[in-house]
């Protein structure tokens, strides 16, 4: 059975990054993921590694414990990842808005899941604006501290949030966002305004630090067909802090990675993202909407394609199936380099461990 944790890992996040710029050839292949489920890490740890496993779920007003990410970046490294995520977590934050369901998930951490609530959020109103304690709410950094005394050499953080995402999903909802775009536009633009701000903040607190090596930002813009909003609104809204945060990172010497689900090709948002954003990597690929060595082939010469590896394909397919898979996911993305393997959103608590193992395996006999 293949083990996939390494006695002696070399990680090389220098490398990395000027691979994914495309500043130098690929002497291995490397490995990016947005996150792992908790779920995951902690079979990862329990199978492979042993020892006492400390659960911390990251929710809003929590402080996290430096032993969380002493152990979360320990299995990065181990696995063979050059960078491991960090998320911004919100203090001061009002509890959002959620639907709770029975959790189905193999690796559930419990009987319950949380949904997002897609009517309504926190605001969906002047007086609700301006009783958001938006002075008391920062990110707090301190897990970049706990994460940074713990980082092996070679290796960096990512830094994460989400901006567009955090705004339709918790601030305003999905439903009540699409009504007051036509029915109050001026408090729309209030909300991003000051939820771009605060992310800008976040962002301009830890991208100096030396244990951060890129900027990691996710926002989902669209579905499987199109965007949720029209790409002219998108366009207005939401690519203009996008274009903060990257020059942001830029003005630090350092890469700023987009994560989005949905379908940007068909309204042509990507190419403002490669253009007018620049962003120097994309993640999230769906083979439904673009393989991504559809991908690759269109757009890899410009920015880093990260990740790729179809959630299906992750969940249902068999052993030897998800190898052939994997397998020619490499054979048409590793040419030319600028790019780095994972799944295709994040490595979630219903992906079987054993598909994941499969992935990793299938990464460490590759030639180069």
């Amino acid at each position: 059975m293949f083990n996939p944790i390494l006695d002696h890992p070399t990680p090389d996040f220098d490398e990395f990054a000027r691979v994914m710029k495309g500043e130098q050839t690929p002497r291995r292949l490397h490995l990016i993921e947005l996150g792992m489920d908790g779920e995951i890490l902690r079979a990862i740890n329990d199978r492979y590694l042993g020892g006492d496993w400390l659960e911390w779920q990251g929710e809003f007003n929590e402080t996290a414990p430096e032993a969380f990410y002493q152990q979360t970046i320990h299995i990065y490294h181990r696995l063979g990842y050059d960078c491991a995520p960090v998320w911004a977590t919100w203090s001061n934050h009002p509890l959002p808005r959620r639907r709770v369901t029975a959790n189905t998930a193999e690796l559930a951490a419990g009987s319950q899941r949380n949904w997002i609530e897609e009517g309504q959020g926190i605001i969906t109103t002047w007086e609700e604006f301006e009783r958001f304690p938006w002075d008391a709410v920062y990110a707090d950094t301190r897990q970049f501290e706990y994460a940074a005394r713990h980082l092996p050499e070679g290796m960096k953080l990512t830094a994460n949030t989400s901006f567009f995402e955090h705004i339709f999903e918790n601030l305003l909802g999905f439903e009540a966002l699409a009504y007051l775009l036509f029915d109050q536009p001026a408090l729309v633009e209030a909300i991003f305004d000051a939820w771009g701000q605060k992310v800008y903040a976040f962002y301009e607190a830890v991208v100096g630090l030396e244990a951060v090596g890129a900027i990691f930002h996710a926002d989902d813009m669209g579905f499987k067909t199109s965007t949720l909003l029209s790409p002219d609104t998108l366009r207005r809204l939401v690519l203009p802090w996008h274009q903060k945060f990257a020059a942001l990172a830029h003005a630090h010497n350092k890469p700023f990675f987009l994560h989005s689900c949905g379908n940007l090709y068909k309204p042509g948002l990507i190419e403002d993202l490669i253009e007018d954003v620049g962003i120097d990597g994309f993640h999230s690929f769906q083979d439904v909407i673009l393989p991504v060595w559809e991908f690759k082939r269109q757009y890899g010469e410009r920015i880093a394609t990260l990740g790729g590896i179809d959630m299906d394909a992750l969940v249902r397919y068999d052993e030897p199936s998800l190898r052939k898979y994997v397998q020619c996911v490499l054979s048409r993305c590793t040419p030319g380099g600028r790019f780095a393997l994972g799944t295709g959103n994040t490595v979630a608590n219903y992906i079987p461990v054993d598909n994941f193992i499969i992935m990793l395996e299938e990464s460490r006999k590759w030639p180069f």
